[in-house]
């Protein structure tokens, strides 16, 4: 039985990015898909150069079947700008799943709805 490709992302970008977190947020995580939507995840590490490991990320994506958009930041880009209205970081806070990466495996997950926490 194959895994769910949303697993098969998670750990593709865990693979190459080791990254602090990797929210899901953006229609699938409203759980308001439709036939076309893709994937949003914030890709969360600290001193990165985002555009080098996005396209790393994009590279050991190729082949998982699935349309994905992957935005990196660091934890000070959350914190920065956390409440613009200009960035995507204030939807994915106010709806999403969010996984914590501790040394390359993935500790938790847990989802958000509205900043109401659910288990």
């Amino acid at each position: 039985m194959e895994p769910p490709v949303l697993d098969i992302i998670i750990e593709r970008i865990v693979e190459v990015a080791d990254p602090e977190r990797i929210i899901l947020f953006g229609s699938r995580a409203r759980g308001e898909m439709g036939p076309h939507s893709d994937y949003d995840l914030l890709v969360v590490k600290p001193g990165v150069h985002r555009r080098k490991l996005a396209q790393r990320i994009y590279r050991n994506l190729i082949g998982v079947g699935e349309p994905v958009d992957v935005v990196v930041v660091t934890p000070q880009d959350l914190e920065q700008y956390a409440d613009s209205h200009m960035v995507v970081i204030p939807n994915a806070e106010d709806h999403y799943t969010d996984w914590t990466v501790t040394d390359g495996r993935i500790a938790v997950a847990k989802k958000f709805h509205l900043s109401c926490t659910t288990s």
